[in-house]
């Protein structure tokens, strides 16, 4: 029988979100224009400005009412074309202003834009490794990541026909999926965040504490491409 993973919290993740932006700035506000050029190993398309551009961009055009209207990578990319001559700094201020309304909507439309704080603590964290930092590696954002991707993961599974999986940082345990566990995986919540979201090599997450076929499991375990190189944080 499938597990019930937890409902998302409008406020909770509107405070971990607010609580993230603030993370980010303090740790780009200090950078000069070379390290904002630095390529994000983990986006490497993109460099560490451009990540900026991005996050700055999605909380932007969903305050203003400009969803995606087809492929959400055009839409992505567009924003950070749109501000390909500001400056981090600037993108940072952009984000700020824009940001306490976005989180009203996360705090009004948990179900529709909560799992963006997914993706801002995770580009929290892919920034921080581009410039050879650290971020908060134990903020509730994190821990607020891994009921988010356990509703992905459950989708994987069915989709895939895979049975069940479980995840734990020691002090919570994730099960999702239909039948037995088949699949299993410890770790601090930090390093399942990036196991669980495709940011270890293949290297890296056969190097992992886990229990099962990962090869079998992998198309429910990674929803992006793995990097082809390991990612060192």
């Amino acid at each position: 029988m499938a597990v019930k993973v937890k409902e998302a919290d409008g406020e909770e993740r509107a405070v971990a979100y607010a609580e993230c932006r603030a993370r980010v700035r303090a740790l780009l506000q200090g950078v000069d224009d070379v390290q904002t050029e630095t390529v994000v190993p983990a986006c490497p398309e993109w460099s560490v400005r451009n990540l900026t551009a991005h996050l700055a961009g999605v909380a932007r055009d969903l305050v203003e009412g400009h969803p995606p209207s087809g492929d959400p990578q055009v839409w992505v990319d567009q924003q950070v074309r749109d501000r390909s001559d500001r400056s981090v700094r600037e993108l940072l201020d952009e984000w700020d202003g824009v940001g306490p309304a976005f989180e009203d909507l996360l705090r009004a439309r948990p179900r529709a834009f909560g799992g963006l704080l997914y993706d801002v603590v995770v580009h929290e964290h892919d920034a921080a490794s581009a410039l050879g930092m650290k971020s908060d590696r134990s903020s509730t954002g994190v821990k607020l990541c891994l009921d988010i991707v356990a509703l992905t993961i459950a989708k994987d599974l069915a989709a895939h026909d895979l049975a069940a999986v479980r995840f734990t940082d020691g002090t919570t345990t994730w099960e999702v999926g239909d039948g037995e566990v088949e699949f299993s995986v410890e770790s601090d919540a930090f390093s399942l965040m990036r196991f669980l979201g495709s940011r270890r090599s293949l290297d890296q997450m056969r190097a992992c504490n886990f229990t099962g076929d990962l090869d079998r499991f992998l198309p429910a375990l990674s929803h992006l491409p793995l990097p082809k190189q390991n990612l060192i944080e």
